[in-house]
C-alpha cells in the first residue's frame, strides 16, 4: 500500500486517495471484501452507477404498477356504481 501511495501520478490524473488504495489492495487479496462498505468508506465510483440505474428502473416499474392499479380501481368503481344503479332500478320496478 505504501508503494502505491508513493507511486508517481501521471499528468492530468489525481493521486489516489487512501480509501481507493485500500480498496484496490483488498480487491486483489479478497474476492468479495465488505470491509470498506462495513466501515462506511465504500468508494462512490464502485457500482454506484449500476445501483442508481437499477433503483431508477425499479421506481419506474413500481410507478407503472401503481398507475395500472389506480386505473383498475377506477374501472371497478364505475362498474360498482353501474351495478348499484341497476339494483336500485330493479327495486323501484318491483315496488311498483
Amino acid at each position: 500500500m505504501e508503494k502505491m501511495k508513493d507511486a508517481p501520478v501521471p499528468e492530468g490524473e489525481e493521486p489516489k486517495s487512501v480509501v481507493e488504495i485500500v480498496e484496490e489492495v483488498l480487491k486483489t487479496e479478497v474476492k468479495q471484501s465488505t470491509f470498506l462498505r462495513n466501515v462506511g468508506l465504500q468508494s462512490s465510483r464502485n457500482k454506484s452507477g449500476k445501483a442508481t440505474t437499477e433503483v431508477a428502473a425499479h421506481v419506474r416499474d413500481l410507478e407503472q404498477k401503481l398507475e395500472r392499479s389506480e386505473l383498475q380501481a377506477e374501472v371497478m368503481q364505475e362498474e360498482l356504481e353501474a351495478i348499484k344503479m341497476k339494483a336500485e332500478e330493479s327495486e323501484a320496478a318491483r315496488d311498483k
